[in-house]
């Protein structure tokens, strides 16, 4: 009966005013945790995927330096972005990017460890741990692995120049609008129909329905917006790489090739479905990322279309 009395007050004039200042509050909560972290929480974000060696942070080296310095010329960044923008080393052999050039606070490229290999020899094998085990370097999935974790200068810098130019957008302000406009929406229409059809004095089981077709209602709407946006800005990043010459769109190719391939060969290692059999992660039902193997095809196609292109001209 207490507890029945406590619900109850949420059905006063006063209880609905203080859930509506509840919601507010978390509106601004989910825009704040998605767009603050990757502005003025840029420095937790760092110290979160930070390379360590011997406890000590792992400083990007003098070649990868050049190489970072390729990758912002050859987009040709003002004066000013290129303040906004630096690299530091990061686990795993993924390049990321954390923050946005939009803001004050500015971005940053996570470079992943294995781009300081250039041959096979550099690989320090009995540091590659992949889930928590050790690599059987003699398997199948261990030659596939060691084979593409070495990246040619040109890959690496197109990387680089990938995860530049995905935060010289609007893609953190973005993201962080799709959510919080998920969820006003969401409580909005409860609210209304709520009070369209008087639920207040129906039983509380009605209105639970109604808070489930909501809910499930919303959470829909946002994970469409929020895997359309992933994968628009990161396609739009593979379209100006592309623009850019043959030279950019070969290494594309050879870039996500090699992605592609460690996925397999992780997956083989592990023995888990996480990537599938051509090296994409395998999403159950959303699709949170554009295909590696659609943005690897986009770049054969350009390669294609550039160097026929070229053929004509010149003859």
């Amino acid at each position: 009966m207490v507890r029945a009395g406590r619900m109850s007050y949420f059905l006063t004039e006063s209880g609905r005013r203080l859930v509506f200042y509840g919601s507010t509050t978390l509106a601004v909560g989910i825009f704040s945790g998605h767009y603050l972290t990757h502005t003025i929480g840029i420095q937790y974000y760092k110290n979160l995927f930070q390379a360590y060696k011997n406890g000590e942070e792992r400083q990007v080296s003098e070649k990868l330096l050049q190489r970072f310095e390729r990758a912002v010329n050859l987009l040709n960044l003002s004066d000013f972005e290129r303040k906004f923008v630096n690299p530091f080393m990061v686990s795993g052999f993924d390049v990321c990017n954390a923050g946005t050039l939009k803001s004050r606070n500015g971005g940053l490229v996570g470079i992943p460890v294995n781009f300081e290999y250039d041959h096979v020899n550099d690989i320090d094998k009995k540091d590659v741990i992949i889930r928590g085990h050790k690599v059987d370097w003699s398997s199948e999935g261990g030659k596939l692995l060691e084979g593409c974790l070495v990246l040619s200068e040109d890959e690496q810098v197109f990387g680089m120049a990938r995860e530049i130019v995905t935060m010289n957008t609007n893609k953190r302000l973005f993201q962080a609008i799709i959510p919080t406009t998920g969820w006003v929406f969401t409580y909005s229409i409860a609210s209304l129909i709520n009070q369209r059809m008087n639920l207040y004095v129906r039983p509380r089981s009605l209105r639970m329905v109604l808070y489930t077709i909501c809910g499930l209602f919303g959470y829909g709407i946002y994970s469409f917006a929020a895997d359309m946006s992933e994968m628009y800005y990161e396609t739009d990043a593979d379209k100006k790489l592309a623009a850019l010459g043959p030279q950019i769109a070969d290494a594309g190719v050879r870039f996500y090739n090699k992605i592609l391939q460690k996925n397999v060969a992780i997956r083989k290692l592990t023995g888990d479905d996480y990537y599938t059999a051509k090296g994409n992660i395998n999403y159950l039902v959303r699709q949170k990322a554009a295909p590696l193997t659609m943005r690897r095809d986009f770049f054969i196609a350009s390669l294609s279309d550039l160097t026929n292109d070229r053929s004509e001209e010149a003859s």
